[in-house]
This record gives structure tokens, C-alpha cells and sequence, in this order.
């Protein structure tokens, strides 16, 4: 019997120990306001295609700073993490029949993040979807009513705002009518050659 009780403790010491070394690092994450508004499409010229008509429509653009730090045994200051999961909601100020307001949800895995630097996560939505729901031409951030965003790390939330405080004011579902799938990461939009390492890369969960 003692036998038996001796295996188990050292399988469990080593299932813990696995546990332990699978963990994802201790992060901090200081994230700031989103930064919402409306940028036009871009236009670009190319010598050896044919011209065609068109007008640059509105696009909102949500613009999230951040700085992540990490523990030294997982680089401190040199150090990056492989990802960190970052979900948005966009409540516009434009309702359904029956009364609840639109909400944009947009769920994105950003990766390779430098550690100690001030990073930007861009996500972007565009005309065709704010016609639809605003019922209009045209975007301004007069046409927010609130903001808010959750940052997971291996699945646990470490940070969160909004601009209503601390409070996830989204998790009122009966409230809201949720748009998920609508907000694009950039390099699905024309903006997607742009501004170079600006942004931090995403990945549409």
C-alpha cells in the first residue's frame, strides 16, 4: 500500500511540474482608451491598370494602446509574448425595432508582442457593415455610444476598460443586439500596406 501511495505522489509531483513549465508567463498588461475614428479609403494609383470610378467612403478605425511587461524568466524588458487575445465592443448609437442597440464585436489574437514598448492594435470596420447598421451614409465617433475591451492571456482576463469604467457594461446582452464576425483585422482592408510596424500582427479568432 505504501508502495502505492509513494507512485502517486511522484506522479502527481510531475503532472504539477509539467503544469507548471506549460504556464504562460506572468503578464501585465496597462492598456489605454480606445482610440475611435473615422478614416477615409485609401486611394492608390497603379501605371498598368485601367482607371475606374469610385469615392473613398468611411471607415471606423479603433485604434488600442497598450504595453505589455513580462517577468525576467520570460525576457523582462527584451523579452516578447507569442500572443494575447483582445475582444472589442462598439456600441453604436442606432437601434433595432425592437429597441436594443447595436453592438460591433471583433475578437483577435495579436502575436509576437514586444515587451516594455507602446504597441497598437488596429481593427477596422467597414462602410458596407456602418450602412447597414447605422442606416446612413457616412461615420463619425459622434455615432459611438460607448466603448469597452477585455485582454486574455491563455484564456484568463488580465485587463479591461471602457468608457463607461471598470464595469462590462456588454455582458447586458438583453440590452444589445451583437454584430460578431463584422470588425476586420487590417490586412483585410485597404489599409492593410500601411504604416508599417506600427500595429502590432492579428489573427481573427
Amino acid at each position: 500500500m505504501m508502495k502505492i501511495h509513494t507512485a502517486l505522489a511522484i506522479l502527481a509531483f510531475g503532472v504539477g511540474t509539467a503544469s507548471a513549465q506549460t504556464a504562460a508567463p506572468a503578464v501585465k498588461v496597462d492598456g489605454g482608451k480606445l482610440e475611435i475614428k473615422s478614416i477615409q479609403t485609401p486611394q492608390f494609383q497603379a501605371s498598368n491598370v485601367g482607371e475606374k470610378r469610385w469615392r473613398p467612403k468611411d471607415w471606423m478605425e479603433v485604434d488600442f494602446s497598450f504595453q505589455i511587461k513580462l517577468p525576467q524568466s520570460a525576457g523582462g524588458r527584451n523579452g516578447a509574448l507569442d500572443s494575447l487575445a483582445v475582444t472589442y465592443y462598439i456600441a453604436l448609437n442606432a437601434q433595432t425595432k425592437d429597441g436594443k442597440y447595436e453592438v460591433i464585436k471583433g475578437a483577435f489574437n495579436y502575436v509576437d508582442i514586444p515587451a516594455s514598448e507602446d504597441c497598437h492594435a488596429l481593427a477596422y470596420v467597414s462602410p458596407a457593415t456602418l450602412r447597414r447598421l447605422l442606416q446612413k451614409d457616412g461615420f463619425t465617433p459622434s455615432d459611438i455610444k460607448a466603448w469597452g475591451y477585455e485582454v486574455t492571456v491563455g484564456g484568463q482576463r488580465i485587463e479591461g476598460n471602457s468608457s463607461m469604467g471598470k464595469a462590462p457594461w456588454w455582458e447586458k446582452t438583453e440590452s444589445f443586439s451583437m454584430n460578431e464576425g463584422v470588425m476586420l483585422a487590417k490586412t483585410e482592408t485597404p489599409f492593410g500596406i500601411l504604416w508599417g510596424d506600427y500595429d502590432v500582427s492579428a489573427k481573427k479568432q
